[in-house]
């Protein structure tokens, strides 16, 4: 039931937009290769322009090309890579580097070892890359929203489940409707043997994402953001904690959870296949973070957090990916290729087979005219949309 309104909510306020074409040709590894792209920008009146970019790599690249990306992309990102092999032989490709936004972010300011960098949200690369001087632009190419993991192996689980399908077959914001979605989130944090897994609000942004939905379904269903929060982490015997949301299935398959709060769809849709009785059950819009159209009622939930003494504040947001190429990128190129890979129609179809919405054309925070050449037939900067200005940081 997301798909048609979080499409509609991505897609059809956007000014251009855009095809690009298959690649059609493996590149064979001589030392130049080309392949061509083909765009068609179509604004909202009735004219059409056509722009067709050639990618020529005038010789092999030397610099291994390196991704580092939030744990939600490992699915949809590994996918795109074994294509981008096939094209791109001549490219050495390093391992990709999957863990929570922030940790990838600060791993980058380390080491400067990554040509590509992506974000599970539209903070991470601005709080940190912009601020270390590494970069100064972010692209928006995908959305998704929160969902919950259930374990279908616990009373708990089959219970939550059963009354998420009765929700299915009612009508929205009917009293009925909202009762359904109460027992549900009071099942999730106030019963007392039902233990959830959470990822790190401060290495991981779908740890302090899913204290925005839990802020979000306490002010929408019981009118009390702090109702739902305060009873999980004001317990340490209600939840357990991991430094990405990755890493709580394993926590999930050996029986310590009964559900996973830190999830998105584009890493539920994957996951959960790989587990026996595990679930998940996707979140009205109110409080999934999944739809654009809400952003301003998201932010009624922004809320600061301190752990071991640091506070940070943190917006809640519709869950937007974003990525940018750091002006340290070893392989620049092969970053752009990737990039081009992405918002090609396969790399369309590997996000939405993985749960992520693509945005098209993708959508520019930040320095327009430091975007590679190549990729700008296929993004506009946030000025031409400021319908979706709301969903970037505001300074």
């Amino acid at each position: 039931m997301d798909a048609k309104w979080l499409a509609v909510g991505l897609i059809v306020g956007l000014v251009i937009g855009i095809a690009a074409g298959y690649f059609a040709h493996t590149p064979s590894p001589a030392p130049t290769t080309a392949t061509t792209i083909t765009a068609t920008a179509t604004a909202t009146t009735t004219s059409t322009v056509t722009t067709t970019a050639t990618v020529t790599a005038s010789a092999p690249a030397t610099a291994p090309f390196a991704i580092g990306a939030a744990g939600t992309l490992k699915f949809s990102f590994t996918d795109l890579l074994n294509i981008y092999s096939n094209l791109y032989p001549y490219i050495k490709a390093a391992p990709p580097y999957f863990k929570g936004s922030g940790a990838v972010a600060q791993e980058e300011v380390n080491t400067k070892q990554f040509s590509l960098v992506a974000a599970a949200d539209t903070t991470t690369i601005p709080s940190v890359l912009f601020k270390s001087g590494l970069a100064d632009y972010e692209i928006a190419f995908g959305a998704t929203q929160m969902a919950i993991i259930v374990n279908l192996n616990t009373t708990a689980g089959q219970e939550v489940y059963r009354l998420w399908l009765q929700a299915q077959n009612e009508t929205p914001l009917t009293a009925q409707w909202n009762a359904t979605w109460t027992q549900i989130f009071s099942i999730i944090a106030l019963s007392p043997n039902v233990v959830v897994g959470v990822s790190n609000p401060f290495t991981d942004p779908s740890g302090y994402q899913a204290i925005c939905m839990l802020r979000l379904a306490g002010l929408t269903f019981f009118n009390n953001m702090s109702y739902l929060v305060d009873a999980i982490y004001n317990n340490t015997n209600k939840y357990v904690m991991r430094n990405t949301e990755t890493d709580l299935l394993p926590v999930m398959a050996s029986g310590q959870i009964q559900f996973i709060l830190s999830a998105y769809v584009s890493n539920a849709v994957v996951q959960v296949k790989q587990y026996a009785n595990v679930t998940y059950i996707t979140l009205p819009p109110q409080v999934s973070l999944g739809s654009l159209k809400y952003a301003d009622y998201y932010h009624q939930a922004n809320f600061n957090w301190t752990e071991v003494g640091v506070t940070k504040y943190f917006v809640c947001n519709p869950v937007v990916y974003t990525f940018t190429i750091p002006n340290t990128a070893p392989n620049p190129q092969g970053a752009v290729y990737y990039a081009l890979l992405l918002f090609s129609p396969q790399g369309q179809k590997i996000l939405r087979d993985n749960g992520i919405m693509p945005i098209t054309p993708g959508i520019v925070f930040g320095n327009y005219s430091d975007v590679p050449a190549l990729l700008r037939p296929y993004v506009i900067p946030v000025s031409q949309v400021p319908q979706y200005a709301a969903i970037f940081p505001s300074s």
